[in-house]
């Protein structure tokens, strides 16, 4: 018997809810829909351009929003069409910075070899036609969420010229495959560390979540990362959107002017 796809309740929650954190000119925000990046095999990738409203707008740095996961292909509703992330690419464009949003393939915890090629696809679809997306392809920062984590681990390690600074709220930090690890790509670094500001949640509830926190503030203080820990120490893993609270809306607006500090000229 074929089963009905059917999306969790936390899945319909974060698909119908906004971020806790509105400014002036949401609303006016323009997005480009389904703009393609082509793979070397396979359908193309589509991804979301949440277009940068404010007077400087032209070729204003993007920030590429990275989720979590993993995503059953059962579920109906894909990160993209989330509220949650929708909402956050109109915090950003207006604060005058683009945001890419995109559903990679992260369907299986250890299979992660497609995300990360995704990932990559985007970021290099940027940096190649950056003049007709209307960006600037040079200053580009990383957003990630819960297990979407363990992909900036690469960025550590050998970060590209075009990467100012990653973002990383409620997520893992480590992994059991050092590639992952971002306390083990931290340590094995020999060159630039980009700066990161990290958001937790003192009532993580997944499991090792908390421990990989641990190990990679560790390893950051031992290499003199430039990092910035907010805590939010009575917030739910998803605080962003589940907890309407002074503490949510500090960690975005610091959040938000961390972005702008790293991204944009002085």
């Amino acid at each position: 018997m074929q089963m009905t796809r059917r999306d969790p309740e936390w899945v319909m929650l974060f698909a119908r809810s906004d971020v806790q954190y509105r400014i002036p000119g949401m609303k006016d925000v323009r997005v480009r829909r389904n703009l393609l990046a082509s793979r070397d095999l396979g359908e193309p990738l589509s991804f979301d351009l949440y277009v940068a409203n404010s007077q400087e707008a032209d070729f204003a740095p993007v920030v590429v929003l990275i989720h979590g996961g993993p995503i059953s292909l059962d579920w109906v509703t894909p990160p993209s069409q989330w509220r949650a992330f929708q909402s956050i690419g109109e915090v950003l464009a207006a604060s005058g910075l683009n945001a890419v949003m995109f559903d990679h393939r992260f369907h299986e915890r250890e299979d992660t070899g497609p995300a990360i090629y995704d990932i990559e696809l985007v970021l290099n679809h940027i940096g190649a036609n950056a003049a007709e997306l209307g960006v600037d392809g040079s200053r580009i920062g990383l957003w990630a969420f819960s297990r979407g984590g363990i992909f900036l681990a690469r960025y550590l390690r050998d970060p590209p010229a075009s990467l100012g600074c990653l973002v990383a709220f409620y997520a893992a930090l480590d992994a059991e495959k050092p590639e992952l690890s971002l306390a083990c790509q931290t340590e094995a670094s020999a060159g630039r560390l980009p700066p990161m500001l990290v958001a937790a949640a003192g009532l993580e509830d997944v499991q090792g979540f908390k421990e990989g926190l641990g190990r990679f503030m560790n390893a950051a203080l031992r290499k003199n990362c430039p990092l910035d820990l907010m805590m939010h120490a009575h917030g739910r893993h998803g605080f962003d959107v589940l907890d309407d609270d002074g503490r949510t809306r500090e960690i975005l607006e610091r959040t938000i002017e961390f972005l702008q500090n790293h991204l944009c000229p002085h």
